[in-house]
């Protein structure tokens, strides 16, 4: 009869308490489910991999040209990439990205850009006046992928403006990291190729567009994929207004 009353209060304690005692279920369920895996990951062997080492690769000229920092450059914060830290995932889902051209220009020394453009200051006007191009923007291409002259592609081939072969293309060619790029005599024939380049073709439209607006030239070459740069009609504007080249359209 004992017996009988105590099962008949537990029977009615359970269905008053149903809900709580189900959580508490649960709960117990999960403790032991993530202990149990706990214990699994610690018996786990641990793999490590021991990387090998390789000699640098030699430098070349371009590379070493970008050791010294410009005046420009240096008025930024210095910064140098930390260590990373073992369990930092951040970097998971990014590509490797290239600096942007500009910045690698920022590591050529002052002086030579300086000296490239008085050098070809007088080409950029004379181009202008004949194919209605924005001197500014002439110079500012040409010092931005040519690196201010310091690149291999421009000391080797003369090319500024890194104009690459075409179909129709039948003078001297240049070939780098697989791509082919023109060729030329010397660094004029290249401003003057560029100013074919740029007005004809599938730039032909340019033309239309004011030679004292080198804002909406910069922005018709991004468009019109001169570079594969991203913003590079922001990278050309920075140069023209760093440097004042928008006096030359006057």
């Amino acid at each position: 009869m004992i017996a009988g009353n105590t099962i008949s209060r537990i029977t009615a304690y359970v269905r008053q308490n149903w809900f709580k005692i189900g959580i508490v279920l649960v709960l117990i369920f999960i403790l032991i489910k993530k202990d149990l895996t706990f214990n699994i990951n610690l018996r786990s062997p641990i793999k490590t991999t021991i990387p090998q080492q390789q000699e640098p690769a030699p430098q070349s000229r371009k590379e070493k040209s970008k050791e010294v920092l410009t005046e420009s450059a240096s008025k930024q914060t210095a910064s140098t990439a930390p260590e990373q830290d073992l369990f930092d995932v951040s970097w998971f889902g990014k590509k490797n990205r290239q600096p942007k051209a500009i910045a690698q220009l920022h590591q050529v020394e002052e002086a030579s850009k300086q000296a490239y453009l008085k050098r070809f200051a007088r080409v950029a006007v004379s181009e202008s006046s004949k194919f209605n191009i924005p001197a500014s923007i002439i110079l500012a291409n040409a010092m931005l992928q040519s690196m201010a002259g310091t690149s291999d592609l421009a000391q080797q081939s003369n090319n500024q403006f890194a104009l690459p072969c075409t179909q129709d293309w039948q003078a001297e060619k240049y070939e780098s990291d697989g791509n082919c790029y023109r060729a030329y005599e010397n660094a004029w024939t290249s401003f003057r190729d560029h100013s074919f380049y740029i007005t004809t073709g599938s730039f032909a439209a340019l033309r239309k567009l004011d030679r004292n607006d080198y804002k909406a030239w910069a922005k018709a070459l991004e468009n019109e994929d001169f570079s594969e740069e991203k913003d590079y009609a922001k990278q050309l504007i920075q140069i023209i207004e760093q440097y004042e080249l928008s006096k030359l359209d006057e």
